[in-house]
């Protein structure tokens, strides 16, 4: 039998968001604004401004994501405020831009490919629990910071053949505070205030897009451009690739844009995750125990491969609650075009489309007992939950292309560090859940690792 876990949550707002009330709300924690009612109800309407509507009925969301996505396009405003990062990358372009971006990624995450990854996965994963092993008993160690590292190496080793180690540093550096300071910019966005004008973080965020783009990035494409051994990693691929209609290769800055996309969103997601994941287990000693006993059984003393995963199913059961409990990309935007209607509420053109996926894995009417940790919900013998219930990797023809890969990164690296380790916050700490441009812990994740007998 295992106790039933209410890990921490973010309150919903009592009311619909109202110009300027729920400036300060956006500021702190962009998912705070989110209503109440969104969590009970299919489609709400806020007057804003801008004027907002919040899908979350599974009917609403696969309107906008699958059965009419051409007619929703990505949002404006979440697209502005990501393009000085990620330029016009296959994150933020739309119809046959989008389309032949995403062709010439495609092949690199086929279920082949994929399995050749497995060996770095675990690479990265052992490489982080020897960290844990030399560091002297009873350190308090920073376990978003390692899960960081430990995807970083795999996201880069795989999709920059050989690793980048100019590209790790220079993401790491300031990189929290760059994703701490993102939501003044979001603000910025919505009330249409110049960029120009001074801002927490301004600075900072310039400094780190010139840092990792130009300073960084864009001198790893422009040394690919001159390899004549180039082989078949992603970057590779973007450099080769040429655009069906017109016979024009990529541009450097398109390739520099999507390798950006892929380091920066390919390892926070999955980075996070884990995280999330370790808290949840730290505080269910019963869950934590049942995947050792499993990697035990299945795995043995050998590393953990990506011929195991299927075979994980409790580790992967947990990382499915995780997800659903902490989705590390929370937020999907979409515009509304033209006037429309959906559930039969009607919908003005001008409105921002908010599909809240952390509110989706909430709702009253998706799940029994939302707010509790409970992988039993995800056994193979229960009904699986629909494609538009759970989401953590969006849904629809712009489902996350690296989905798969992140699962396996996942299985892989959890089963290895429960296998390793135990984990423990201190008495009295909880994280605190808060939407920027993914869910993190914003008072961070200090947690002691107890290493088992090997």
């Amino acid at each position: 039998m295992f106790n039933r876990l209410y890990p921490p949550r973010i309150r919903p707002a009592p009311g619909l968001p109202r110009f300027p009330f729920y400036v300060p709300q956006l500021l702190a924690n962009n998912l705070a604004v989110i209503p109440e009612r969104a969590y009970r109800e299919p489609v709400v309407l806020a007057p804003g401004p801008p004027r907002m509507a919040f899908f979350t009925g599974g009917d609403a969301v696969k309107e906008l994501l699958q059965s009419q996505f051409a007619k929703f396009p990505k949002g404006r405003l979440q697209n502005d405020v990501l393009r000085p990062l990620f330029g016009a990358a296959m994150i933020l372009s739309e119809a046959e831009q989008w389309k032949w971006q995403r062709g010439v990624a495609a092949p690199l995450f086929r279920h082949a490919e994929l399995l050749r990854y497995g060996p770095t996965m675990t690479e990265a994963a052992e490489a982080a629990v020897e960290k844990w092993r030399r560091s002297p008993e009873g350190t308090v160690h920073n376990i978003h910071r390692d899960m960081l590292h430990a995807a970083f190496e795999v996201i880069s080793r795989t999709m920059l053949a050989g690793g980048a180690p100019e590209a790790i540093d220079a993401v790491e550096r300031a990189h929290s505070d760059y994703f701490n300071a993102i939501n003044w910019r979001i603000a910025f966005r919505v009330f249409r205030l110049p960029d120009w004008l001074p801002r927490p973080g301004r600075q900072l965020m310039g400094a780190y897009e010139r840092r990792l783009r130009d300073q960084t990035v864009r001198r790893i494409v422009e040394m690919r451009r001159h390899d004549q051994g180039a082989g078949q990693d992603l970057l590779s691929r973007l450099v080769l690739s040429s655009d069906p209609e017109t016979g024009l290769m990529m541009s450097d800055d398109l390739i520099v844009g999507n390798i950006v996309a892929f380091l920066v969103a390919g390892y926070d997601t999955t980075a996070l995750t884990l995280t999330w994941t370790l808290y949840l287990i730290s505080q269910s000693p019963e869950w934590e125990e049942a995947m050792f006993e499993e990697v035990e059984r299945v795995v043995g003393s050998e590393p953990v491969t990506s011929d195991h995963v299927a075979r994980l199913q409790v580790v992967r059961q947990v990382l499915n609650e995780s997800m659903r409990l902490y989705p590390t990309a929370p937020i999907i935007i979409r515009d509304v075009d033209e006037d429309t209607e959906i559930e039969g509420v009607g919908i003005r053109a001008g409105t921002v489309g908010v599909i809240p996926i952390y509110t989706i894995h909430r709702h009253h009417r998706n799940w029994t007992d939302p707010d509790a940790f409970d992988p039993t919900r995800f056994d193979p013998a229960n009904p699986k939950p629909s494609r538009y219930q759970f989401l953590p990797f969006g849904a629809g023809p712009r489902i996350c292309i690296g989905a798969s890969f992140a699962m396996i990164e996942a299985t892989i690296m959890l089963a290895t560090f429960v296998r390793a380790a135990r984990f423990a916050v201190e008495p009295g700490f909880d994280p605190r859940p808060t939407g920027r441009m993914f869910l993190v812990p914003a008072n961070g994740m200090p947690m002691r690792v107890t290493l088992r007998d090997r």
